[in-house]
Parts: structure tokens; sequence; C-alpha cells
């Protein structure tokens, strides 16, 4: 069997917690002041100990031995079990959660740092840990006093599992045509209907699992605006917090699936006998909007999925493309006696490291920016801030959710080409990643529906301003760099990506003001991944404009005014060379990524009407 160790970017994450999105600032806040950003470094060395020896070495098992159902009883690979266990005991689930509650109240950018890790090195186990945590999340905000005493904490703590139940048979993106009832009687709610689709909606790891239900009240409006949110627990929990009665909620089989053999995908039965016991939370008929704060969580915890299994991904290939010998220079091609070289050496397969490479360190940026974000819409002082933080993670969250998602899908697909038949072997990470990754642009709401919530919702809100907003910031990085010699043409590649896309929204905004909807719906897709283009290549090139800098003051210590004592410095010095390395990223990027919102821009500009015109019905 090859090598199946966990490799993580921890220089990378480093950079862009500390150098680039400075997240000791938010140490500042009187919600995090207890920290420093050596608690971070002590949590990122610690957490990436607990990847790779706890989580990781279940991951390829748990793969290999998938999910059992026996009898209403799901058993999960054998291997999980201890590993749930400790990451649990070890308080690696409550890092983010509310204090008051056994959480250690660290911002949200430092534990999706960490979720980065562990989703990584054990994607399946764990989808387990951040459904909890989110259900969690969503009890303190929106549940009663009663509510949270009785769930939380045993949620946080791992000894509990929480869902999000969504999904039925004949409803799956269409959420306003859930059937699942919900009824009155004796003073109490009453749930019964049936889901599917949902993640660990029963296991052998968990004492109680805490379903989080969408269902329609009678007599309730239709769509949406009808749904209502129930906690419904497996087994119900009195005032002390104690599992006791059965509470009618079966699992009625698992799914068979592509990847994420080690997660649970159950068909959930709720009420067959008309007791199952369901507690509002919110107010009736407003589930919808309550229940979006924990799916918006999940959509950032997707879009992390993607940045995880890629980063692994891209960093086995680049193992292997070191270690590999085949081939010659290409100077040597037409010479049979030439010394045989690393294919790391070989043009096409330096192209795919630098894009694999791109995708995951600006996916990387995005996410943590967003998580950056929802720390100060959270615990900004500043009200003017706080508000400015929330547009912009409402803006982003549909991007995060399906750019990442695609983009950490594509590097998984060019790890395996770099790997070669090699690479469609089992003998090796990438297939597994591959399958676990293709999962993360369908759930949580489909990246076509990002997309439409994208384009329809978010770019147009409040007058544009998200949108305006954000080109502003964009406007300002790059009249900053403008000046930068090195950094030229990125900020002219960037700069014309911005001007397109502003055009494109335009656009859009007048077909929408004059009726037309059909058209700009067709083009969502491709407009979110030329807005997301144009997002990470301007955090890419505000690392570029840091590892410049760095970069000068490694070359004015050593003296280094030419280039032959620049590379002896390069040569000599890690770091020089990681700063290098930031700028040609930002490059690549910029040149090679970029670029595709000019045929993505002209695609949408030709108003072509095909794919609504084809009779496909």
């Amino acid at each position: 069997m090859a090598d199946h160790r966990f490799l993580y970017d921890l220089d990378d994450t480093r950079f862009v917690l500390f150098e680039h999105l400075r997240v000791q600032n938010l140490f500042e806040l009187p919600a995090f002041s207890s920290f420093e950003a050596s608690d971070v470094e002590l949590l990122l060395n610690e957490g990436l100990r607990f990847a790779r020896e706890v989580l990781a070495p279940a991951n390829l098992p748990g793969d290999r031995e998938g999910c059992r159902y026996e009898d209403g009883t799901v058993r999960v690979p054998q291997a999980f079990h201890e590993a749930y266990q400790k990451q649990g005991e070890a308080g690696w689930l409550a890092m983010t959660s509310d204090p008051e509650y056994g959480g250690q109240g660290l911002p949200f950018a430092v534990g999706a740092t960490l979720g980065e890790m562990f989703v990584g090195a054990n994607c399946s186990l764990s989808m387990l840990a951040g459904l909890s945590r989110a259900a969690a999340s969503l009890i303190i905000e929106h549940g009663t006093d009663a509510m949270r005493q009785k769930y939380v904490r045993p949620l946080i703590e791992g000894r509990w599992q929480g869902t999000m139940c969504l999904t039925e048979p004949h409803a799956g993106t269409a959420v306003g045509d859930i059937n699942t009832a919900a009824f009155r009687r004796d003073g109490k709610y009453y749930v019964r209907g049936q889901k599917i689709f949902i993640t660990g909606g029963e296991h052998d790891l968990a004492e109680n699992t805490i379903h989080l239900v969408l269902a329609r009240l009678e007599g309730a409006p239709a769509g949406t605006k009808g749904l209502s949110l129930f906690v419904v627990p497996k087994f119900r929990v009195d005032a002390q917090g104690r599992p006791g009665e059965f509470n009618d909620v079966v699992c009625t089989g698992i799914e068979e699936k592509l990847g994420i053999h080690g997660s649970p995908t159950c068909a959930m039965s709720f009420g067959e006998n008309d007791q199952c016991v369901g507690e509002l939370i919110g107010e009736e008929n407003d589930g919808m909007r309550v229940m979006f704060d924990m799916m918006n969580a999940a959509r950032i915890g997707v879009g992390l999925q993607g940045v995880a299994l890629g980063s692994w991904a891209y960093l086995t290939a680049l193992e292997y493309a070191r270690e590999r010998i085949q081939g010659v220079e290409t100077k040597n091609f037409r010479d049979p006696n030439a010394p045989r070289v690393p294919i790391v050496r070989h043009p096409d397969v330096r192209r795919m490291l630098a894009t694999m490479r791109a995708y995951s360190e600006g996916g990387r940026a995005l996410l943590l920016y967003a998580a950056m974000c929802s720390d100060l819409a959270d615990h900004a002082q500043d009200a003017e801030q706080k508000e400015h933080a929330q547009r912009r993670l409402d803006l982003l969250t549909p991007i995060c959710k399906a750019y990442c998602s695609d983009r950490g899908f594509e590097t998984a697909s060019l790890a395996l080409q770099t790997f070669g038949g090699h690479g469609y072997l089992k003998d090796y990470p990438v297939e597994q990643i591959l399958r676990d990754a293709r999962i993360a642009p369908i759930y949580e709401g489909t990246n076509g529906i990002q997309a439409m919530d994208l384009l329809a919702r978010k770019v147009g809100r409040e007058q544009g301003r998200l949108f305006i907003e954000l080109m502003a910031d964009i406007d300002a990085c790059l009249q900053r760099c403008g000046d930068r010699e090195r950094l030229a043409d990125i900020v002219q590649r960037v700069k014309a990506a911005k001007a397109q896309i502003e055009q494109t929204t335009m656009s859009f905004a007048a077909q929408q003001m004059s009726g037309e909807i059909d058209y700009p719906l067709l083009s969502a897709t491709p407009y979110l991944r030329m807005l997301g283009n144009v997002v990470v290549g301007w955090l890419l090139a505000q690392q570029a404009e840091i590892a410049e800098t760095r970069l000068g003051e490694k070359f004015a210590e050593k003296n280094a005014d030419d280039e032959a004592a620049q590379n002896e410095v390069l040569a000599n010095d890690a770091q020089a060379r990681f700063y290098a390395d930031k700028i040609c990223t930002a490059s690549f990027f910029a040149t090679n990524i970029l670029t595709e919102n000019q045929w993505l821009g002209a695609a949408i500009d030709s108003g072509n009407r095909a794919a609504l015109e084809t009779h496909w019905e």
C-alpha cells in the first residue's frame, strides 16, 4: 500500500491568518480579549498533530468499511469510534462555541482553520461534528433557555448528534414543497413525515440524536412561508437533560454513495405512530428564516470541505511529482541517454501544480476572510463595521460554497491526473479525495442555487450596495499596489476583470428592470464563477503586496541588490522562497485563471438563448 499520510500547508495558514488577514486584531474585541496570537499558534500545532495522529488514521479504513444498516441502527466504521471519542474529550468540537455552555469561544476564523485540518484528515467523520456544532449554535441563537440547557452542552461535547432535516423524496432544492406535517395536540407539537439524505440521522457514536426538522403546521400557508422549525430528539429529553422515552423517530435505511462512505446518509421516518413530539424553535411559520442561520454556516463549511480536500490532493500530487522519476528534461528530449528526472520538472506538470496551488491558496484566503467577516458581524463594537461585515458575509457566502467546492473538486481531478494511472488506483489517497469532494457542489443547496441566490438576491440587494462596497475595496487595493513594478501585471489584470464584472452586473440589472428573468438565471453559474475569480484575484493580489514587502526586507537584510545576490538569498532562505512563490501564485492566477472571465463574460454578453429554446420537454 502506498503512502496515505495527511499533508497540510501550515506555512500558508499562518501567513493568511497573521500576515494577510491579521486575525490578532480580533483579540482587541471584548469577545476575544482573553486570547493571544501565541494561543492560536499552539492550537494550530496541536490541531495538526491531532488531525494527523488521530483523525487521519481512521480515514482510509472508514472509507473501505463504510456504514452498515441493521434493523433501524446504523453502524459506522469501527475505526471512527475511538477518534470521535477523543475529539469530543479533547474539546475540539467546542472550540468556537459559547463559553456559557462549555465552549472555548474562539473566533470562527480560528475554528475554520482547525476545521480545514480536521475535514481534510477525515471528511466523513468531521461532517458529523460540524453538524452538531451548527445545531448547537442555532439552538443558542433561537431556542428558549430550557432548550439551551437541555441540548447545547451534549451536542458540543459530542455525546449527542445534531442534524438538519430538510430534504424529502419529492422536495430537494424546492424546499417550499415540503410535506412533513406538524400538528398541535394536548398542548404539544407532533411531527409526521419522511426525510431523506440526512447526514448523521442515525449512528452508534451518539447516545441521542437531535433533529432540526422543517415541517408545515395544519393550516399554514403554502411554500416556504408556511414552514416551521422543530427540535425533535430521537429520545425525549426531560428538564434535567436526561434522555428517556423513545420519540417515534426511525431510520429506515442508508444510502450507498460514490464517496464519504464513513458518513451515514439516512432516510428518516418521523411519527409513523403519531408519537413524535417536537419543540417549536422560533415562531410558527418562521422556520426557514431560523434554519437559514444553520444553512449559511453549513454552506461556509461545505466550501471549507472543498478547500480542505483540494489542498490535501494538491500537496499529495506535489510530493509525488517530486519523487516520481520519468522522462527527461525538455531540452534533452532527443537524447535517449539523457538522465531521467522527476516529473515536477516537466512544464505541463508544473502547470497543473500551479493551478492546484492557486485554487487551494485562493480558496483558503476566501474562506478565512469570510470567517473573519462573520466574527466582526457578530462581535465588532462599531455599529457600521458590524453591519459592513454582515453585508460582506452575505455576499460572499454563496461564492464560498459554490466556488470553493467546484475548485476543490477540480483540484482533486488535477491531482489524480498528476499521478497518471497510479492516481486511479486505491494505492494513493487521491481517488478517495476525488470521490469525497464530488458531493460538495451538490449538498447544502446545489451550486446552481447558490449562483441564483448570488445574482437574484445578494448582488442587487439595497440598490447594489453589497456589490458596490466590494468593488470599492478592490479599487482601494489596486490603487495601493499600482506603483509596485513587480505587481503591475497582476494589478492590471485584476482591474480589467473588475471592470468586466461591473459591466456584466449592470447589464443584468437592466435586463431585470425590463422584466427579463430567465436569461440572467441561465447565466447565473458563469456569473458566480466570474465574481469568484475576481474576489480571489483581489485576495491573492493583497497577499502578493505583503509578500513583495517581506521579500524586499529579506533582500535588504543581505544587501542583495542584483539578481545574482537575490537568487542566492532565495536558494538559502526558505521564507524568502515562500514569499517569492506567493507572488508567483498571484501572477499565475491573474494570467491563467482570472482570464477565464473574458470568455465567460463574452458568452453571457452574447445573449444566446439556445439552452432556453431547445425542445427538452
